[in-house]
């Protein structure tokens, strides 16, 4: 069993155990809980992953060429966690609009698979890669604003999966835990979400009845 395989079975593994322990607490609690276990498994992730990526990149292509491959990835996707930390507002639409000129072109490459083989065997693992660059940013984003950050961590780690699955571009493990693990963040968010609101709103009712 490779690195990636045990990544994405790593952080099935941890929120299927959150979502145990936490389902006898109250609403609010629960949702603040899953919130952060997504925020801390895509946190922990990137770290790894990044870890892989390099040194991969260090074996091949290696020296000068590994640095610049590491930095054109890196370095963006740190000033897009930064900008969606502090500056949120302005950072959500760049960020929906980065993640979905990348949906749009694994769509378009999936429509000629021999093209995308050939994508992939030129530039190795670039779309999961990219999936990491955008997911880390989504999800430090989704300590903002939740809801947007959840639905785009659930299209990133579904539509490149299927879409590589199906134009059967060569070996997906990569790819599987590029996209397993934004989706299970994506999922804790939108759960988050849905029962901080209903808490709320259950308590507003039951106000309102009293």
């Amino acid at each position: 069993m490779n690195v990636p395989v045990i990544l994405a079975l790593g952080a099935i593994v941890v929120f299927a155990v959150v979502v145990v322990m936490t389902r006898g607490k109250d609403p609010q609690q629960r949702a603040a809980v899953l919130l952060r276990t997504g925020a801390a498994i895509m946190a922990v992730f990137t770290v790894l992953a990044g870890i892989v990526i390099v040194g991969d990149s260090l074996q091949n292509p290696g020296g000068t060429a590994a640095m610049l491959i590491t930095l054109a990835w890196v370095v963006p996707m740190l000033i897009l966690a930064a900008a969606a930390w502090f500056w949120p507002a302005p950072t959500a639409p760049m960020l929906l609009a980065l993640s979905s000129a990348f949906i749009a072109a694994c769509i378009w490459l999936a429509f000629d698979p021999a093209a995308l083989r050939s994508f992939v065997s030129e530039n190795g693992p670039l779309i999961a890669v990219s999936v990491v660059a955008l997911a880390f940013p989504a999800a430090v984003l989704g300590l903002k604003r939740t809801v947007l950050a959840g639905w785009l961590l659930v299209a990133l780690g579904v539509l490149p999966l299927v879409i590589t699955i199906i134009a059967r571009s060569g070996p997906v493990g990569s790819i599987v835990a590029a996209s397993v693990v934004p989706l299970i963040a994506g999922i804790s968010y939108l759960l988050s979400d849905r029962m901080a609101h209903g808490s709320t709103a259950s308590g507003k009712q039951q106000a309102t009845t009293a």
